[in-house]
C-alpha cells in the first residue's frame, strides 16, 4: 500500500461521498492506514466574524469575548455530527483508522492546505464537484486544491 494517510474533504454531497468510498476501497482493509474524513468551515459563514483580507474583525457588539470560543465549539462539534451521521453507513466495513473532523479556516482552499501540510497527508481523494458553485470542468475549491498543496490528488465524480 503507497498511501497511509487520506484526506477525504467532505461536504455532503454525492461527488464527496464518492472520494469517501473511493479512499475506503484503497486502504479500507489495512488497519495502520488512516482516512480523515474532514469539513471545512469558511470562517466568514460564522455569526458575528466580518472576514476582511488575511485578518478578523470580531465587534464587540455582535458576539461577546467570553462566549466566541464556545459559539465556536458548538458549531464545529455540530458539523462533526453531521458528517458522523452522514458518512456512518460508509464505514462499517472499514478496518482502517477513520478520523471524523471539521475545522474553521479562511476558506475551504486553505483550511484543506493547512490539514494537508500539518497531519502529514500523503493523498487527497476528493469530490471534482461539491455543494458550493459550479464552474467548468471542476468544481472551484478542487480546481484551487490541486494548485495549492503537494500531495497526489485524486479527484472523483
Amino acid at each position: 500500500m503507497i498511501f497511509k494517510n487520506i484526506l477525504v474533504p467532505f461536504d455532503e454531497s454525492s461527488h464527496a461521498l464518492s472520494a469517501l468510498h473511493t479512499a475506503l476501497a484503497m486502504v479500507g482493509d489495512q488497519p495502520e492506514a488512516k482516512v480523515h474524513v474532514v469539513t471545512i468551515i469558511p470562517a466568514r459563514a460564522l455569526p458575528g466574524v466580518p472576514f476582511t483580507g488575511d485578518s478578523f474583525e470580531v465587534s464587540p457588539s455582535v458576539v461577546y469575548p467570553e462566549s466566541y470560543d464556545q459559539l465556536m465549539e458548538v458549531v464545529v462539534n455540530r458539523e462533526r455530527a453531521t458528517i458522523d451521521e452522514a458518512v456512518k453507513e460508509s464505514l462499517d466495513n472499514a478496518q482502517c483508522q477513520v478520523v471524523v473532523d471539521a475545522i474553521i479556516d479562511s476558506s475551504p482552499v486553505e483550511g484543506i492546505a493547512n490539514y494537508v501540510e500539518g497531519n502529514g497527508i500523503d493523498l487527497v481523494v476528493m469530490g471534482r464537484r461539491g455543494l458550493g458553485a459550479l464552474r467548468g470542468m471542476l468544481g472551484s475549491v478542487s480546481f484551487g486544491v490541486l494548485r495549492s498543496v503537494e500531495v497526489p490528488i485524486l479527484t472523483v465524480k
